[in-house]
């Protein structure tokens, strides 16, 4: 049976060589008015892996004919919110068509445990750049799903490949009743392999339209088709998947030169597509609901709310309560796709958290399509050079009620319809410093050119971070402070004026946003033993200031599969502070980030693990305005003092 499995695939490749000769494309991408996809999610990796009730990892069979690798579940990996699918050079040997083959290498496929027919498909993924690969996403069945009365699946199959050779471009193709040659290359405008963008198609009875980051980009009716050909209309699998070819299909997909680092990435996967059984039946008849999207299991009734400072704002009207613990929004005439919001500050409560909650009750007699979005100001910025064309939001996942609910990462926004006369409960999970928190009930619904009106009560915004029921609050370490020299490198912008004996300094600093450059104190031996460093920062300018602490390991770690770039030798675990805002400790890039208003003089607190794999700590390093992304002039001043190291438990 698994020797099977994968048949339709062999002659999906082989004929994909029939590109080659020219496309056979029966579509259009002009004049599309389709409207966006829809759907929820069939798996969002932000938790790791789904489990073998919602997918699996093909595992010890081939494809065969241009497929130069036995599909193993070694090859198929879960990090940093998503699943990646990698290529091994491994000699391994599987039957095909009944005699077993040697092959070159293994790789990764994901498919799903059930099964998916008419409706909308989407996937956010990265796909390599590495000649001679295919990075895929698609919906396929064949004669090897035979239901029990004998009956056998026709091969229909729904595809979108990313060949790696040339990655600013991406292939939609389609099968009917085992009848392919259909391809249409259409060039995207971007290199995909670069970053995360949305993918997807709308499976209907009489067409298929492919979209790119919710816009459609082709479409093929099924009246255009040639004369006896059909149109998929079976059920079948979801399917993702990267392998390299053989020989015989460089002229396709081009020379694979052997395995690298790089993965095919994924970070969720949604469909509008009903769930249909897989021919034997529900293997799983008693399946309980899937873990939130969020990973959430805090019990929220334990922490303390924070006050709302939601203000007035275009078509919105805001009544806080007495206690500001919540608030009432009304509105008349708000547009459907206006994007008019109100804003409120994020409290302290927010710093170094990663889940938000809200209670959200309508009070109006229409359904409320409510999008909340935790803003980053750094991100604001970017997007609004840029035109505002992605995202300004934290967000990562959400839920309501404990149901997974849309979170759009390319555009913004976590979103939950709200039935009349019902009460809520919104738990957003995030990734990122949040400054900022937008609502905006029923104006974020695309091409929505509707007015609503609507009356909202919301409440119980709290903060914490996954598995903590209270966020962690040590005290300040107490003791002797301790002196440290700082130097800068020459032509840093950095001017440094010790203090008396080294125990304090002032930090000037002046140039762009953007350089990344710090001041450097040695501190092997004051660090060596302990856990936590402990500074006091005095901001001595009328703006604002956003300082970075490392606390600098030995060894530069790498913290992503497919981000060469990305890591650290920062130490950094978690962190407090006395005051100040947007405190974040990030372990992907590295460090401890506070903001400190005009004036304002903070202590913060730092915990480092030197038994991590940065090892032992030997440097602190303090930036100042220096690595804030952005390429605006800084004219910064600090005073640092009360340096002290400590063994905390």
């Amino acid at each position: 049976m698994k020797a099977k499995a994968a048949v339709a695939l062999i002659l999906t490749a082989a004929l994909g060589l029939g590109v080659l000769a020219g496309c056979n494309s029966i579509g259009t991408e002009k004049g599309l008015t389709d409207k966006a996809l829809t759907g929820d999610y069939v798996a969002d990796f932000a938790n790791g892996d789904p489990g073998e009730k919602v997918l699996f990892a093909s595992d010890g069979w081939s494809n065969g004919s241009v497929f130069n690798t036995v599909w193993t579940a070694d090859d198929l990996t879960f990090s940093n919110g998503e699943m990646h699918l990698g290529i091994t050079e491994a000699e391994r040997k599987a039957f095909v068509d009944g005699a077993e083959k040697t092959f070159q290498y293994t790789s990764g496929e994901a498919r799903t445990t059930y099964y998916y027919g008419y409706g909308d498909y989407e996937v956010r993924m990265k796909p390599t750049s590495s000649g001679g690969t295919a990075s895929t996403f698609f919906v396929c069945t064949g004669d090897y799903d035979e239901w029990p009365d004998g009956t056998k699946n026709p091969w229909d199959e729904i595809d979108i490949e990313f060949l790696g050779k040339d990655t600013t471009q991406v292939q939609f193709n389609y099968f009917a009743n085992g009848v392919g040659g259909h391809e249409h290359m259409y060039k995207l405008g971007f290199d995909a392999s670069k970053e995360f963008h949305n993918y997807g198609f709308r499976w209907a009875e009489d067409y298929i339209t492919w979209f790119v980051d919710g816009e459609p980009v082709y479409r093929i009716d099924k009246a255009n088709v040639k004369a006896g050909e059909t149109f998929p209309k079976t059920a079948g699998r979801i399917l993702m998947n990267y392998w390299c070819g053989t020989q015989e299909a460089e002229a396709w997909m081009g020379k694979f030169s052997g395995p690298d680092s790089k993965t095919a990435d994924y970070q969720w996967v949604k469909t509008s597509a009903a769930k249909v059984d897989p021919p034997t039946g529900d293997p799983y008849p008693d399946t309980p609901t899937p873990p939130p999207a969020t990973g959430d299991t805090t019990d929220w009734s334990k922490m303390a709310a924070q006050e709302l400072g939601f203000t007035d704002s275009g078509p919105f009207t805001v009544a806080l309560s007495a206690d500001k613990l919540s608030a009432d929004i009304t509105y008349t005439e708000a547009e459907g796709a206006s994007y008019t919001n109100v804003e409120m500050p994020a409290p302290a409560a927010a710093a170094n958290t990663n889940l938000a909650h809200f209670k959200v009750k309508n009070n109006g007699e229409a359904d409320v399509y409510l999008r909340i979005s935790l803003i980053n100001n750094e991100k604001d910025a970017e997007n609004a050079a840029s035109g505002y064309t992605k995202s300004s939001d934290v967000n990562v996942s959400a839920t309501m009620n404990g149901v997974t609910a849309e979170t759009n990462t390319v555009n913004g926004g976590s979103y939950f319809t709200i039935p009349a006369g019902e009460e809520v409960e919104c738990v957003i999970k995030f990734d990122g410093v949040v400054d900022r928190i937008q609502l905006m009930p029923d104006t974020s619904k695309y091409n929505d050119t509707a007015t609503h009106a609507g009356n909202l009560h919301v409440s119980e915004l709290k903060f914490t971070r996954s598995g903590e029921e209270t966020p962690s609050t040590p005290t300040t370490p107490t003791g002797d402070p301790v002196a440290l020299t700082f130097t800068a490198e020459a032509n840093s912008g950095y001017t440094v004026t010790a203090g008396e004996e080294g125990k304090s300094a002032t930090l000037a600093y002046v140039g762009l946003g953007n350089t990344y450059k710090p001041v450097t104190a040695a501190c092997a031996e004051l660090a060596a033993g302990k856990n936590t460093f402990t500074i006091k920062i005095k901001n001595n300018k009328a703006t604002s200031v956003t300082v970075r602490v490392d606390v600098q390991g030995t060894t530069w770690v790498s913290t992503s599969t497919t981000n060469e770039d990305q890591g650290t030798d920062a130490s950094n675990q978690t962190a407090t502070c006395t005051g100040g805002s947007g405190l974040y400790t990030d372990k992907d890039w590295g460090g401890t980030k506070i903001t400190l208003a005009a004036n304002e003089e903070v202590t913060l607190t730092i915990t480092y693990d030197e038994t991590a794999a940065q090892g032992a700590v030997k440097n602190i390093l303090i930036f100042v305005d220096s690595m804030g992304g952005d390429t605006n002039s800084h004219d910064a001043s600090v005073t640092v003092s009360g340096f002290l190291f400590t063994k905390e438990d």
